[in-house]
This record gives C-alpha cells, sequence and structure tokens, in this order.
C-alpha cells in the first residue's frame, strides 16, 4: 500500500474566510484580514477543526510496510478518495490539500496540491495499531482496502440478514460514524472474518461479519459488479446490413417450454433489442402468454393488451392505415414500458411493414457536442385525448446513472408524434433551444437514414420483441381495402425482463439449463429471412459495432 505523503496544509473556506491549517515547518500563509492561520500539531488529532466541524476526529492508519507500533502522519490514497468524497460540516469547503508525494517511509518532499472543491470530511493525523486494520479502511488480502462502513453495511450473517425474507434487519445509518474493525482473520479457502469495535446498537461483541471470497471478488472492480448482475455485456449496435444478417428469431414450442431456449432469445434481445418468434398460434391470448414467459405484464390506460388495427375515428395514429413514422411508445408517462411485444394475426393488407432503427447506433453517429446537448436538454411529451391527459419531459439521449456504467446511454427517448411545444418562456429557454435543434435535427437525419433502416413486412404466426426504450418502430401506409391488418400487442417493464434474464443468466452460470432443441421448419412460418440467425446459433458480434455507450 502506497501513501501520498505527509500532510502539510488544508486549505478551508469558512463563513467567507480563508482558513489554513499547516503543520509545523510548513512555509507560513500570510495572515490578513481574509485569511487566518491555524497549526496543525505534529502527531495529534486537529483539534481546532472540531469548534467548526462536525465529525472531526482523530483517525488510525496503517500500512504493512510500516512497523506496526510505528507513528506516521501521512494520507492513504484511498483515504484522499474519500476525502474528496465528502461528509457534509455544518459549514465551509476544503479549497485544497497539500501533501508531499511518495511511500511512506521514503517520504519524498516533492509538494502535491490536491484541488477537491468538496465539503470538508474528517482529517486525519495517524497511529498505527495493527496492520490490516484501519478506522475508515480495511485491508482485505492483497485487495484494495475496503470501506469499514461498508463492510458492516454489507455483512450477511443471519442476525443482519433475514434468512426467509433475505431483507436487512438494520438501516445503514444505523451504524456508528466512528465505527472500526477490531480484527480482521483470513481464512484458507479466501473467506474473511472482521470483528467490530463500536458496532451497530444492539449487536454485541460476538457479533461478526464473515464473507465468502466471491464477496470481494464481485466487489474488487466495476465490471465483476457488473458480471454479478449479467450486465457486463455491451448492446451490439446496428444498421440496415447488420441487423439483416443478425437478426435472430425463436420457435413458440421451444420458447415457451425450454429455459434455455428463452434465455438464449432474451440475450439476443439484450444485446440487439429486437427478436421475432414464429409459429405463435393464432389466438388472442398468444401475445399475453409470451409475454408473461417472461413476466407480469405492464398494464396501461390501454390495458393489458391492445389491437393495432385501423378504425374509425381513431385515438391514436397507429389506429389508422396512415404511415407512422418511427417513435416509442407511452414517453409521456415518467416510467416508459420497457419491451413491446407486437403479435401478427392478420396482414393480408397491400403494405403496412414495419420499420425499425436502433437509435443507440444513431447517438453513436454524433458529435460529441451534439450528443451532450441531446443528453442535456429534455423535450416534452404529452397524450391529452379520450379523457386522458399525460406530460413528462425526457432528455434525447438518457445515461445510466450507476457508476459502475459511467458513459453508458440507458435510454433514448424520442417520438415525435406525442411531442409537445419544445419552447418555454424566458430568453434562457430560448437560447438553450436554438443549441439544441441542430443536435436534434442531426439525430432525426441519422435515426431515419435509409441504410439505418430495417423494414420487415410480419407474417401472420410471427411475433416481434423491442426495447421500447431503445428501438425506434413505425409502419408504412397500408389499404385495408382488399385484405386486414391486425396486430396484437402488449408492454412488460425493463425491470420484469431483467429479473428474469438474471435469473436464467445465474442458472445457465450454474450449469442448470437443459440443451436447447429447436424443432425443424415444417411450414412456411418459419421461412428465414435472408442471413438471419436462429436462436442457439454461434454469434461473432461485429466488432466496429460493439456498443462503447
Amino acid at each position: 500500500m502506497r501513501s501520498l505523503g505527509v500532510l502539510r496544509r488544508v486549505s478551508v473556506q469558512l463563513k467567507g474566510r480563508n482558513v489554513f491549517y499547516q503543520r509545523r515547518g510548513v512555509s507560513s500563509v500570510s495572515d490578513t484580514d481574509e485569511s487566518i492561520v491555524r497549526e496543525i500539531p505534529n502527531k495529534a488529532p486537529l483539534g481546532d477543526l472540531r469548534p467548526y466541524f462536525k465529525h472531526v476526529h482523530p483517525q488510525e492508519h496503517s500500512d504493512p510496510l510500516e512497523d506496526s507500533d510505528a507513528e506516521i502522519d501521512f494520507l492513504h490514497p484511498d483515504y484522499l478518495q474519500y476525502l474528496a468524497g465528502g461528509l457534509k460540516p455544518q459549514d465551509g469547503q476544503v479549497q485544497g490539500v497539500e501533501t508531499t508525494s511518495g511511500n511512506a517511509q521514503e517520504k519524498k518532499k516533492e509538494n502535491v496540491v490536491r484541488q477537491v472543491g468538496v465539503e470538508v470530511p474528517r482529517i486525519v493525523t495517524s497511529k498505527i495499531r495493527r496492520p490490516g486494520v484501519t478506522s475508515h479502511f480495511v485491508q482485505i488480502r492483497d485487495l484494495a482496502p475496503f470501506h469499514a462502513v461498508f463492510l458492516r453495511d454489507s455483512c450477511p450473517c443471519d442476525q443482519c440478514i433475514d434468512p426467509s425474507s433475505k431483507q436487512k434487519n438494520f438501516q445503514t445509518t444505523d451504524i456508528p460514524p466512528h465505527i472500526r474493525a477490531r480484527f480482521v482473520k483470513n481464512h484458507k479457502d479466501g473467506s474473511t472474518t472482521v470483528g467490530w469495535d463500536n458496532d451497530v446498537p444492539g449487536f454485541g461483541p460476538s457479533h461478526f461479519s464473515h464473507f465468502p471470497k466471491e464477496f470481494f471478488e464481485t466487489n474488487s472492480s466495476h465490471n465483476s459488479i457488473l458480471e454479478d448482475r449479467f450486465e457486463s455485456e455491451k448492446p451490439i449496435l446496428w444498421n440496415k446490413s447488420i441487423i439483416t444478417s443478425r437478426l435472430v428469431y425463436g420457435h413458440y414450442d421451444a420458447y415457451m417450454n425450454n429455459d434455455a431456449a428463452l434465455y438464449q432469445l432474451l440475450r439476443k434481445l439484450y444485446l440487439y433489442g429486437i427478436v421475432l418468434i414464429r409459429n405463435v398460434p393464432e389466438s388472442d391470448k398468444s401475445v399475453e402468454r409470451i409475454a408473461e414467459r417472461i413476466g407480469r405484464l405492464r398494464d396501461t390506460f390501454y390495458g393489458r393488451t391492445w389491437d393495432v388495427k385501423s378504425v374509425p375515428e381513431a385515438k391514436n395514429v397507429a389506429y389508422t392505415e396512415k404511415y407512422l413514422g418511427l417513435h416509442m411508445d407511452l414517453l409521456y408517462m415518467a416510467n416508459p414500458p420497457g419491451f413491446q411485444f407486437l403479435h401478427c394475426l392478420k396482414n393480408t393488407a397491400e403494405g403496412g411493414a414495419s420499420i425499425f432503427s436502433d437509435s443507440f447506433y444513431a447517438a453513436s453517429r454524433l458529435e460529441p457536442s451534439e450528443f451532450n446537448w441531446l443528453s442535456h436538454y429534455h423535450v416534452p411529451y404529452h397524450y391529452r385525448n379520450a379523457g386522458e391527459h399525460y406530460h413528462y419531459r425526457h432528455p434525447v439521449i438518457e445515461m445510466k446513472r450507476d457508476p459502475n456504467q459511467r458513459g453508458r446511454i440507458a435510454n433514448v427517448n424520442y417520438s415525435p408524434p406525442f411531442q409537445g411545444p419544445l419552447v418555454f418562456p424566458g430568453e434562457e429557454q430560448k437560447r438553450k433551444f436554438n443549441h439544441f435543434m441542430s443536435p436534434f435535427r442531426s439525430f432525426a437525419a441519422q435515426v431515419e437514414n435509409e441504410d439505418n433502416l430495417y423494414e420487415y413486412r410480419l407474417q401472420e404466426g410471427e411475433c416481434v420483441i423491442f426495447n421500447n426504450r431503445r428501438v425506434l418502430h413505425g409502419r408504412r401506409q397500408f389499404d385495408t381495402s382488399a385484405g386486414e391488418r391486425w396486430l396484437r400487442g402488449c408492454y412488460v417493464d425493463t425491470d420484469v425482463f431483467m429479473s428474469r434474464y438474471r435469473v436464467l443468466a445465474q442458472k445457465r452460470a450454474d450449469h442448470d439449463l437443459l440443451p436447447v432443441k429447436i424443432p425443424k421448419a415444417k411450414s412456411p412460418m418459419f421461412r428465414r429471412t435472408p442471413g438471419s440467425q436462429e436462436a442457439g446459433e454461434s454469434e461473432q458480434a461485429p466488432n466496429s459495432e460493439q456498443a462503447s455507450v
């Protein structure tokens, strides 16, 4: 473990005045009306800070390179990260942290200034009591130190986690701010036991936290955390040529009766955002059965299931014969449905081909400045008809908030038919609108580019499933004078889909899924889209289109 050097000076903005806390021997800062200098006693608590800030206490740190009885004064790199995270003080902001850099033993003289610009947390001096144990961090083997509160909060014992409900029996805020590891014991099987001082009230000295080896492996990196949630694979972006050769379809019987087949199709849906199921029975209940194979349906004011067909005086453009441009459904809601299912029951009308476009691919083609504007400007959507009044605003590009997936797109929100007025009162809004329109046009041009559009005329007995937060869908105009076009649809939320996907992925990881048996084609319904892929076949993702978002 390496340190970032001896703490030399901390500058704090306190009630409009600059206060410098520095050690003896550090060149002095002039004491003017605007600044105050407070001396930090060597190898002593920062007592001067206590009157001004909460949670300022002497801290104890250790370094395996040091003798366990030695007194040292340095900031561990993880502690600086903690310092930047900050605890709320009564008032004041850290302006900078100055240390000497280098190893705790070498103590090089090079000065390093750390601008953190956050509210003041605890400041430390340190006296080592035992290797592997600190007040804020616990060293586990050769891994990076783990925060003591994180470890205590993650305790998996039956006293902390109810064995039946799997729910916690205490709150994170119940953990005392000065909890520390009393001891750390590493076992031969890779597991670790930690004992605590100043534990959660109600947990006596006999309470220990025992962590299996897998716990530390899972929580040691961003990617391992994502792998544990089966979210490490990035979506595969596509245009017309890519999806034409990679479109995956499954068979209804295998999908409904074989968990391995279901998992493989859901994985393709996770990666590409669109799949097809064929040989679906001609029943108005079939789409509901297909969706319920994944989980609970999303009920909306359209109902649990709904029909897409031409009707007089339609309350939605989808229920007409007109061309329906690329869009996403229900963006006028705070939480639009994640996945849409459309089962083709009748399609003898002229025209009416479905069109799809990968909005993630379109976003990846934008200039960085365009991408930035679309991820910050919120577009209003509304539905005010038939006794309903919905309204919500979304950014065009919505980024993931999970720090483990920083830089990845979570959703795209684009639905011109249901878009509300863009300009709002005020000069600032007008200025932002002017900057926004050029990127907005660029995005529209990308999603509507013929090279990026996949057009497919659904056949009777087919069901298309697509990610409503990623894949835009639309429809060509059709003529019912000599035929009929009838689709039946429903929605499933993203959380429901991901839960089912994770459960099946875990079964597969545990070798608990039977092999897939795909029936041979016996009817025209199984005819293969040119170049398409059958669920279960191996794939080689196009490297150039592997998502970086």
